[in-house]
């Protein structure tokens, strides 16, 4: 059913209607197309899969009963574009049609679904509802740069909380090391010393807890590449990266804990210095960052990076409260954000933390203390259950 239609397709209404048993999605399109609608878990999610298409929808009214708390779209792969409803609730999709246009209404993709249990969810989420097919439009565009050697981001970024009946992997991430010390506080305190004490500390937690799995990048005193510490993530299929630095800024006064997310802006100019900084480690390892630039640029622009960066978010705001909740003090707007080389899995939700202030003689003694360290990964470690009860509070395992 590909469209021949030489104009783009365009998403121009999206709108819910409650009936007995179900709740009706109607989109407007332009076109009589394929599509795909299926469910996803971690968090509960309704996919919608289109020819690439131009959304003239705007802002779509979320009734209540319609059980969806964000609408997001944007590009999958060439040729194919994604519409993702984050939902309130399991739901199970009842029926999917296409209806071509009649008189003054538009052609229609409906979508029937309803309310289920976190077991009738996880049987149907292998059902792929519609006919579209990612090869037949990738073909079609004519465009061969998904196929060459740049990073693809997975159809489906989620995974179970328990993969295999595993169960989380945390990744943790102590930052430079080696050749690189990072900051340098009074007496010769190294930044890479005391983050790689914390992530130990923090490691030594989460495993006694009998929840996680974790693995370092590092659990010595050696240099890893900015790519290298990404990679190792994605290898070991992690489920959250925690990167762990701590700052040092030309006005000694200013202190405290804050945390970073990724994004194509930065949140002040402050944070942009911070991310300039800590992409340029790999420079003191003598290697640049080029080629790794131009797949950044390819993941930045996806729509599937997008989504991690949501849920990167979603964590960080989770971590805040739970420092703050533990008495540690914190910047204020402790959530920023700028494009830190680090946080880049497309697939991973990633954070990095600032522990502190090494040009803080205070807060430097402090961090080379195991007991505020201990206090330190406790906070953390509370962030990190409090991300999981709540993304998967209503996960079966």
């Amino acid at each position: 059913m590909i469209s021949t239609t030489s104009h783009a397709l365009e998403v121009k209404q999206v709108r819910f209607g409650a009936h007995p048993g179900k709740v009706r999605m109607v989109l407007d399109i332009s076109d009589v197309t394929d599509y795909r609608a299926f469910v996803l878990s971690s968090p509960y999610r309704m996919v919608i899969d289109l020819p690439t298409f131009k959304w003239t929808a705007g802002r779509v009214q979320k009734p209540k009963q319609a059980m969806i708390s964000d609408i997001r779209q944007g590009k999958l792969v060439p040729g194919i574009s994604r519409i993702v409803f984050d939902l309130e609730q399991p739901i199970t999709i009842q029926s999917a049609f296409l209806l071509p246009k009649q008189g003054a209404k538009e052609n229609r993709i409906v979508i029937d679904y309803k309310i289920t249990t976190p077991q009738e969810f996880h049987a149907a989420k292998s059902i792929i509802h519609g006919t579209l097919k990612v090869e037949d439009y990738q073909t079609n565009t004519g465009n061969t740069a998904y196929n060459a050697d740049v990073p693809r981001p997975p159809a489906n970024t989620a995974r179970p909380l328990y993969p295999s009946r595993e169960k989380p992997l945390i990744i943790i991430d102590p930052g430079h090391g080696g050749q690189d010390p990072g900051a340098i506080g009074h007496n010769r305190i190294y930044e890479k010393n005391v983050v790689l004490a914390l992530a130990k500390q923090l490691k030594k937690r989460l495993l006694a807890s009998g929840k996680y799995r974790v693995l370092l990048t590092r659990e010595r005193d050696v240099f890893v590449r900015l790519k290298n510490r990404v990679k190792f993530a994605r290898k070991h299929g992690g489920d959250l990266f925690v990167s762990i630095h701590a700052d040092s800024i030309h006005k000694p006064s200013v202190h405290g804990t804050s945390v970073y997310t990724l994004s194509k802006k930065a949140s002040d100019a402050q944070t942009a210095k911070l991310a300039e900084k800590e992409n340029q480690a790999d420079l003191i390892g003598g290697v640049g960052l080029s080629v790794e630039d131009e797949q950044v640029a390819f993941i930045l622009g996806d729509f599937l990076m997008n989504d991690t960066m949501n849920q990167s978010k979603f964590f960080a705001n989770k971590l805040v409260s739970k420092l703050k909740s533990h008495k540690i003090y914190t910047l204020q707007n402790p959530h920023r954000y700028a494009g830190f080389a680090v946080l880049k899995a497309p697939d991973i939700p990633s954070i990095l933390i600032e522990a502190g202030f090494m040009s803080n003689r205070k807060e430097a003694t402090l961090l080379n203390q195991s007991a505020h360290r201990k206090k330190m990964a406790v906070a953390i470690h509370a962030g990190i259950d409090s991300y999981f009860n709540y993304v998967y509070k209503n996960e079966q395992h």
